[in-house]
């Protein structure tokens, strides 16, 4: 598989991840199938770098990260120049904004016009989100 193919899966993570557990809540099928199953799982996990605690943490949570291309915006970054250059820190970026506890926080922020001054509190991705402001080549303006 080329490496663009590896990132555009990559880029799906939580939805995939989230819908593979939800497979396997379903799964009513023969130890031989199960052992398959936990083998398939076991190598996508693997192959997109996370760790057994965020597995579970996306599964458990869910896979929404709403709130992250209205941060982008704000902080004038690029999400399809993100997209194109870095997948994999999108991917990144998503996984930490779908496991995040300060959802309701986040969106009283965006509604309110507040996110830039406010995010810095509690977003999981300030230090990429910072780095990537001081590369023009996420500019949005660019």
């Amino acid at each position: 598989m080329t490496s663009s193919g590896k990132h555009s899966r990559a880029t799906r993570l939580p939805n995939d991840v989230a819908d593979v557990v939800r497979e396997w809540e379903e799964i009513t099928a023969s130890p031989k199938e199960l052992a398959a199953f936990g083998r398939a799982m076991a190598n996508m996990v693997k192959d997109l770098g996370l760790s057994p605690n965020e597995l579970r943490a996306l599964a458990t949570k869910g896979s929404n990260s709403k709130e992250l291309p209205s941060l982008l915006e704000a902080l004038k970054i690029s999400i399809r120049a993100l997209a194109e250059k870095e997948p994999m820190v999108l991917n990144d970026l998503r996984r930490a904004c779908a496991m995040c506890e300060h959802k309701q926080e986040c969106d009283n922020d965006i509604a309110a016009g507040t996110l830039v001054p406010s995010y810095q509190r509690y977003c999981l991705n300030v230090d990429t989100l910072n780095s990537l402001q001081s590369e023009s080549k996420f500019n949005l303006d660019c």
